[in-house]
């Protein structure tokens, strides 16, 4: 798939979100999609075993892992479900899934180049760069064209900017590409760091600047966590970091392989009362025990009643499969909202502060009032 052009259909007064619409080889797309990532797409190739439909879903992310005992990433692994995703006609984006600790505070820029020469020589449309924490824009717009000199022509340079970069260079680094850039991709970390909110907020306040008929960059949230902690009200991790600007949504993807055996295997072995199910009612997560205290029944059983297994999923991938598509209907709900707030002012703030419960609670505690900005 070949991104042309992404455009401001409305930019909302009142919560300061944004619905972008992206035209491409494949069709028009509007933003607020949760892409099919690693695991969506073992879902996919089961279903296909089986004869079953696929998602609909014009966007695809590939997180790659690094293969802990043999220190080095899986770049191998990129290209079965970059073809699956050329089939599916999708856009594609291989990025490398890099953990605080090990990954970030160590990356360098001579890492970062040799890391992007590796996947733009593997021809993919989308090369993401990483960009070290504590980069400043003059360090980085050298290497920036460098990095563009090497492409092909129809290869895009897609920054990778880390939530936790540091807060003094962060803004103009992303503003630069904002302007400069069709993707932005901000590897997102806790929303309980400094760091991480200040440059939150710093995108969504840049976002909230466009007008309706702008072009803009499409906004990458990659790696974050699928439910908050019960801080955030364990509300969505696609909700909450979508609030800051992001249009396109990738969680954090769990690798078994990099697991001590015993924990993988107490992952695997998980009952359907430890499982997690959204509820499209609360714009949340519940485990069974709540969804009965709460809701006086358990949907996670009631929802597992009417899996088919020739339906090609284990219970565990029917549920993540369910939960991606009640994540995605609320995205769609929201963005039908977003564009009547033209003619009906309140439309989208009424519907995260009344229809959803736990979209409010996140929504009125952690999002500055759009009036003071």
């Amino acid at each position: 798939m070949i991104l042309k052009s992404t455009k401001v259909e409305i930019a909302d007064g009142k919560t300061g979100l944004v619905v972008k619409k992206t035209t491409t080889s494949e069709g028009e797309f509007l933003n607020h999609k949760i892409a099919v990532n690693n695991f969506l797409f073992k879902c996919e190739q089961q279903r296909l075993a089986n004869n079953k439909s696929l998602l609909n879903n014009p966007f695809q992310i590939n997180h790659i892992r690094y293969i802990n005992k043999k220190l080095r990433w899986d770049f191998e692994s990129i290209q079965q479900s970059r073809y699956h995703a050329s089939i599916q006609k999708r856009f594609y984006l291989a990025f490398q899934q890099r953990s605080m600790n090990n990954q970030w505070k160590s990356l360098t820029f001579s890492e970062a180049e040799v890391d992007f020469q590796t996947l733009a020589f593997m021809g993919l449309t989308y090369v993401p760069y990483p960009i070290p924490l504590n980069a400043s824009l003059e360090e980085w717009i050298p290497r920036r064209e460098n990095a563009i000199s090497q492409l092909h022509k129809s290869q895009i340079l897609v920054p990778v900017i880390c939530s936790e970069h540091k807060r003094d260079t962060f803004e103009d680094i992303f503003n630069y590409e904002f302007e400069n850039s069709k993707l932005i991709a901000v590897q997102c970390y806790s929303l309980n760091n400094a760091n991480t909110i200040t440059n939150l907020i710093k995108i969504k306040l840049r976002n909230m600047k466009l007008q309706t008929g702008d072009e803009a960059p499409l906004l990458l949230g990659l790696s974050y966590s699928k439910v908050l902690p019960k801080s955030f009200s364990c509300v969505s991790g696609s909700f909450a970091y979508a609030c800051y600007g992001f249009d396109i949504l990738s969680e954090r993807q769990v690798f078994l392989e990099n697991m001590p055996t015993d924990v993988a295997k107490k992952i695997l072995s998980k009952k359907v009362e430890e499982i997690m199910k959204y509820d499209k009612t609360l714009g949340g997560f519940n485990l069974s025990a709540e969804q009965e205290f709460y809701d006086g029944i358990n949907i996670t059983r009631e929802f597992l009643e009417e899996v088919k297994l020739s339906e090609g999923l284990t219970q565990y991938q029917a549920i993540q499969w369910a939960n991606h598509l009640g994540q995605q209907e609320d995205f769609n709900i929201l963005n039908n909202r977003l564009l009547e707030s033209a003619y009906e002012e309140d439309s989208a703030l009424n519907y995260i502060e009344s229809e959803k419960e736990r979209w409010s609670v996140f929504w009125k505690t952690n999002m500055p009032k759009m009036g003071g900005l």
